[in-house]
């Protein structure tokens, strides 16, 4: 059989990842020294690789420096340019003998005298055994051409497990949480000129990482101040559990992690109620109001802040919580707040992020034209040359009946059947989903964004008896954020 990546599994262990490559045929030797040099040239910026092979399998141990060398590795992966380019690096390295060809191999023509511009050419051997004992070979253009089997080498194709490369990605970028060296610079200049107990201010685009930073922040007051508590606020709920379950998550569970949550609160929507506290429930983090009363915290991290602090109910409220002793970390998006003036607290040392790490150049560019802020706009940057795997659309008409049977946009049945078509397009797009990654679990990784608590109700209603046969349901954004990975001992509550 044609030699070809029959598997290609990525695993993420800190920042490396593993390919673990299967071949069909071929001189286990000579196909490590090729896949080591088509990695290499598939994979500009990684770190340096090794090969082992055993029981057939290539084993590729490729280090991940970086965030943006993690995050061209997906794009390529998921768009399928990463099977093309290795297996084009592959055929340039390895050269496979076809000294019996068979009908349906795929070729690549060699060393071709009187058409040597057709040398490197990619084909089909069509038929065997011609005059001469040539070969039929059709060409990628669809041209046919007779050709002697010492002028034939097998074609390597690469192909990529998608399903396990997307889980590992995830891994990956879940282990590559240090701050980039343009986060980095910044809190640095910050820091160096501000003391530190004053407030700070960070300003950014989205996507740029201000939460993350935020975290880090948060984190490192936790672990090197004694007894200091940090009050997390954030209009929106999930936000702030998904706040609270980084955190979490950075502590092994059992009793430090108890400890952990023990000092850290969440303020969130409504605002009027107050914090509350925290603790891990089954794999899950848990709310308890009223949080218990204690020291003042030490660091009060507002997220979002160009809306709590453009709201004088929600200022007063987060106001009240300051202590003489507490520090604010204020994190606020400079499109949204642009030509707004908000009462933030006075005296803060301001810190600008304009380089995007999150999203791919792709979203960067299509942001950019509902993005204020003027020329301003222009600085944002991606940290990385990504440019991010395609999109796929599924557009239809949402107010039109399948059968031609007239608008169904308003209230009573035609409601009913509105969101009914909303629901068979959303199982078409994760029937695509899985058909891209059918080995990849569904759970916890998609999210469905729609415009408002009704539609989320009506689309729920039609949704949910068509996903429950599948072993599917649907959970709200701040119940999944919640989510810890892990149970929490075998009684449940630590």
């Amino acid at each position: 059989p044609t030699p070809q990546f029959t598997a290609c599994e990525m695993y993420a262990a800190s920042a490396s990842v593993l390919l673990r490559v299967a071949l069909s045929a071929g001189d286990p030797e000579e196909l490590s020294t090729a896949l080591e040099a088509a990695i290499r040239a598939t994979l500009p910026g990684a770190a340096p690789i090794s090969v082992d092979t055993a029981d057939g399998e290539h084993v590729v141990h490729v280090g991940v420096p970086s965030v943006h060398v993690l995050a061209g590795l997906r794009g390529a992966v998921l768009s399928g340019e990463f099977d093309a380019t290795l297996s084009q690096a592959l055929n340039q390295a390895l050269t496979l003998s076809t000294a019996e060809p068979a009908v349906g191999d795929a070729v690549t023509l060699r060393g071709l005298v009187k058409r040597p511009a057709l040398n490197g050419s990619a084909g089909e051997v069509l038929s065997v055994g011609e005059a001469g004992g040539r070969c039929l070979v059709r060409l990628a253009d669809g041209s046919r051409l007779l050709a002697q089997p010492a002028n034939l080498a097998l074609r390597v194709e690469a192909k990529v497990d998608r399903s396990e490369s997307a889980a590992q990605f995830e891994a990956s970028a879940a282990a590559l949480d240090t701050l980039t060296p343009h986060q980095q610079q910044a809190l640095a200049e910050l820091q160096a000129g501000a003391g530190a107990e004053q407030d700070l201010h960070l300003r950014a685009p989205a996507g740029a990482g201000k939460t993350f930073v935020a975290l880090h922040a948060a984190l490192s007051t936790l672990r090197t101040a004694r007894g200091s508590r940090v009050l997390f606020v954030a209009r929106n709920e999930a936000l702030a559990l998904f706040a609270a379950a980084w955190l979490a998550r950075r502590c092994p569970a059992g009793a430090r992690r108890r400890r952990l949550l023990g000092r850290i609160d969440l303020l969130h929507e409504p605002i009027g109620r107050g914090p509350c506290s925290l603790r891990a429930v089954r794999g899950r983090v848990e709310r308890r109001w009223p949080a218990a009363a204690a020291e003042e915290y030490s660091l009060l991290l507002v997220d979002e802040a160009h809306h709590l602090y453009d709201n004088a109910a929600s200022r007063a409220a987060i106001e009240r919580l300051v202590g003489p002793r507490t520090r604010r970390l204020l994190l606020s998006d400079v499109s949204q707040a642009v030509a707004r003036s908000i009462a933030y607290p006075a005296g803060a040392a301001d810190v600008h992020l304009s380089e995007v790490v999150r999203c791919s150049r792709r979203i960067v560019a299509g942001a950019m034209a509902f993005q204020l802020g003027g020329e301003a706009k222009l600085l944002t940057r991606c940290h990385h040359e990504s440019t991010g795997p395609p999109l796929r659309s599924f557009l239809f008409d949402a107010e039109r009946e399948e059968d031609g049977g007239g608008g169904g946009g308003g209230g009573g049945g035609g409601s009913s059947s509105r969101f009914e078509r909303y629901a068979r397009h959303c199982m078409r797009a994760l029937e695509h989903a899985t058909c891209l990654f059918p080995r990849l679990a569904l759970h916890n990784r998609v999210a469905l964004v729609v415009p408002d608590a009704t539609f989320r109700e009506g689309l729920a209603a039609s949704l949910a008896p068509i996903l429950a046969p599948r072993g599917l349901g649907l959970a709200t954004a701040a119940q999944a954020a919640a989510e810890l990975g892990e149970e929490e001992g075998a009684g449940g509550e630590e």
